[in-house]
């Protein structure tokens, strides 16, 4: 495995270092490394002081580093390859998504298949800590198979995968996930989205498979989750708002005898000045923070570069508190 990582990142290295000449830019954040090949990126370095009951702490890390490669063979053939690095998270470079596209331009009908991230809940943030209902509610790193429509404003898609939590005794691709959204604009002043979305096993979300350890990730019965989000946008303004929940009472594991439910609402101004301003108040049941809210203050360096300052104050389900303050800079390439 540390092989085949190597390797992925001395090919990516590779194709950059090897056509300086013929790189351009192709459209915001992207630069085109040889003819339908485009590379683009992200990095984030955070400094935080979290201030808890049980005291005070420091950290300095490098919260994330992003390389996406998209390729167009065709009109109506592509693929997108994304390698991610998370201190916090898997703490290792990965292959978060890798996935094959087919879509011609002038039709609206789409297939995708490969490894990516389910089209279950949006998590639409302007602040730098993830909100809860990402917390809950996101799932990766599964080989996917999805069919969908998109025909502005419409998005809407039915995708099938082989979870890691399975029901006892088998081994089967065994959750489906189905979204529908739309986003536009009404005139130059007021823009909106909204959506919803269903996943037949949310056990399988990254926030809550490892309530299945104990039990090697095994169940007596699949519980569904729902999601809900709507962003409306007034000039400078914005808001946005979202909940995501399970669809009933879990029957076992750690979980057993829980319904977890995340919301997240938070409110986005953007200044005269190179400057955005977010305030954020969320909250769970039955699952991490059962209070939260702050909010971040960001100024562009440049087109592609942010510093942001945000504080966040949260109360757990033991009513323990805590405060948080996190400087990010953040640069897209």
């Amino acid at each position: 495995m540390r092989t085949l990582k190597k390797s992925i990142i001395l090919a990516c290295l590779g194709i950059l270092l090897a056509s300086p000449v013929t790189a351009a830019e192709s459209g915001a954040g992207k630069i085109e490394i040889v003819k339908g090949v485009t590379v683009s990126g992200l990095v984030e370095v955070e400094g935080s002081y979290a201030d808890t009951e049980d005291g005070s702490s420091t950290d300095l890390s490098l919260a994330t580093f992003e390389l996406d490669l998209d390729a167009k063979v065709t009109d109506w053939l592509s693929a997108r390859a994304v390698l991610l690095y998370e201190e916090d998270g898997d703490d290792e470079l990965i292959v978060d998504e890798a996935y094959i596209r087919m879509k011609k331009e002038d039709m609206p009908f789409f297939a995708e298949a490969g490894r990516m991230t389910q089209a279950f809940g949006n998590f639409a943030t302007g602040m730098i800590s993830d909100p809860l209902t990402l917390e809950l509610g996101e799932t990766k790193h599964h080989a996917t198979l999805r069919v969908g429509f998109e025909a502005d404003p419409l998005t809407a898609s039915v995708a099938v995968m082989k979870g890691d939590v399975q029901k006892i005794g088998t081994d089967d691709i065994n959750t489906i996930v189905a979204s529908i959204s739309a986003a536009g604009e009404v005139n130059e002043s007021i823009r909106y989205g909204l959506g919803a979305s269903y996943i037949s096993n949310i056990s399988d979300t990254d926030g809550l498979q490892d309530s299945y350890d104990s039990s090697f990730g095994e169940t007596s019965d699949f519980v569904g989750g729902y999601s809900i989000y709507g962003i409306a946008g007034f000039g400078s303004f914005e808001f946005r708002a979202e909940y995501l929940a399970a669809a009933g009472e879990f029957s076992d594991g750690d979980i057993a005898g829980l319904k977890p439910q995340a919301y997240n609402v938070e409110i986005g101004y953007d200044l005269p000045l190179p400057m955005h301003f977010a305030l954020r108040y969320a909250g769970a049941e039955d699952f991490g923070a059962k209070e939260q809210y702050g909010a971040t203050l960001a100024y562009d360096l440049a087109e592609q570069a942010t510093v942001a300052l945000e504080y966040l104050h949260q109360k757990n389900d033991d009513l323990a508190k805590s405060d948080m303050v996190t400087l990010q800079l953040a640069m897209e390439f």
